[in-house]
C-alpha cells in the first residue's frame, strides 16, 4: 500500500534525485568560471554582462536537470532490473511526471540562454539537443561519445557568449573541453559498465569495460593537463600549474580506490569529476588572456 502511493505521489527527495543537482551545479559553475575569467581579462565587465552570466548560468543549470530527468525516464527499464536505486525506479517519481520535468525545464533553459543573447541561446540550443540525443537513444550505442563531448564542449562556450567575448584559439578551448568530456563520460560509464552490458547497451564505456574506461579516463585527463599547461599563455602559468598538479594528484588517488565492493547509488565518479574541475578551473583562471570583446 505504501508504495503504491508512492508512486502516485512524487516526493521532494525524488524529484531532487531526478534533477541530479551534483553533475548539474559542476556545469553551472564551469559556465560560471568560463563568463568571470573573460570579462576579468577583457576589461568590460559592466553590470549588463554580470546580469547575462547569471542568466546564463540559470540556463545551464536548467539545460543539465533537463538532461538527468530524461535519461532517467529513458533509462527507466532498464533501471527497474539493474539500477534500483534511481527515483523512477524506486517508484519516488512517476514516468509522466519524469517526462514533464524533462521537457518543460528544457524549454526554459533555451528561452533563458536566449535572453543572455542570440549566440547563448544558439549554443544551449545545440548543448541540449545533444543531451536529449545522448539519453534518447546514443547512449545505447558505441557513438555515445559524440553527444557527451559535444554537450561538454558547449558548456564554457555558453558563458563566453553571454558576455559576449571570444577567444583568440578557438580551437584549443575546444580541445580542451573536448578531452574533458571524453574523459568524463568515460569515468561517468566504466563503473557500469557489466550492468550496461546485461541491459543490452553499447555505449562506449560498455564495450571497453570498467578497467581500461579507468585507465582511458586517467590518460585522457592527464593528457588533457599536460595540454593546459603547455598552452597556457606566459607569465599566466601559475593557475594553470596548480590545477593541472591538483587533477594529476586526484587521479593518483582515484587510481588507489577499490572498486569491488560498492553499495547501490555509490558511485567511484567523484575523484574524475573533481580532477576535471579543478584542471578547467585553473585553466579557465588563464584562458581569458586569451580573449577579445565582441558585439552582442
Amino acid at each position: 500500500m505504501s508504495m503504491t502511493n508512492r508512486r502516485h505521489g512524487p516526493s521532494a527527495r525524488g524529484l531532487l534525485a531526478l534533477a541530479h543537482p551534483g553533475p548539474a551545479a559542476a556545469c553551472t559553475a564551469f559556465t560560471v568560471m568560463a563568463g568571470r575569467s573573460a570579462l576579468r581579462h577583457s576589461g568590460v565587465a559592466d553590470s549588463a554582462r554580470w546580469r547575462r552570466l547569471a542568466v546564463a548560468a540559470a540556463a545551464m543549470f536548467l539545460a543539465q536537470i533537463s538532461t538527468g530527468s530524461l535519461n532517467d525516464y529513458c533509462d527507466r527499464a532498464a533501471d527497474r532490473r539493474f539500477q534500483t536505486y534511481k527515483p523512477i525506479a524506486r517508484g519516488l517519481v512517476g514516468p509522466p511526471l519524469a517526462l514533464g520535468f524533462a521537457l518543460g525545464t528544457g524549454v526554459l533553459s533555451v528561452v533563458a540562454a536566449a535572453c543572455a543573447g542570440a549566440s547563448a541561446g544558439w549554443l544551449m540550443t545545440l548543448g541540449l539537443a545533444c543531451g536529449w540525443a545522448y539519453d534518447v537513444r546514443l547512449s545505447r550505442t558505441p557513438l555515445s561519445l559524440v553527444p557527451f563531448i559535444g554537450g561538454i564542449i558547449t558548456v564554457p562556450w555558453v558563458g563566453t557568449a553571454a558576455v559576449g567575448v571570444r577567444y583568440r584559439r578557438p580551437v584549443l578551448m575546444t580541445a580542451v573541453a573536448g578531452l574533458l568530456g571524453l574523459g568524463l563520460h568515460l569515468a561517468n560509464g566504466g563503473p557500469d559498465a557489466a550492468r550496461d552490458r546485461q541491459a543490452g547497451r553499447r555505449s562506449l564505456p560498455a564495450l571497453l569495460g570498467p578497467d581500461r574506461s579507468s585507465d582511458l579516463t586517467h590518460l585522457i585527463l592527464t593528457a588533457a593537463s599536460l595540454l593546459v599547461i603547455r598552452s597556457s599563455p606566459h607569465g599566466h602559468r601559475g593557475v594553470p600549474l596548480l590545477g593541472a598538479s591538483a587533477c594529476l594528484g586526484l587521479l593518483a588517488m582515484d587510481r588507489r580506490q577499490d572498486r569491488t565492493h560498492r553499495a547501490p547509488g555509490k558511485h567511484p565518479f567523484v575523484l574524475p569529476v573533481l580532477a576535471a574541475g579543478v584542471l578547467a578551473a585553473g585553466w579557465l583562471g588563464a584562458a581569458g588572456g586569451e580573449s577579445t570583446t565582441s558585439a552582442q
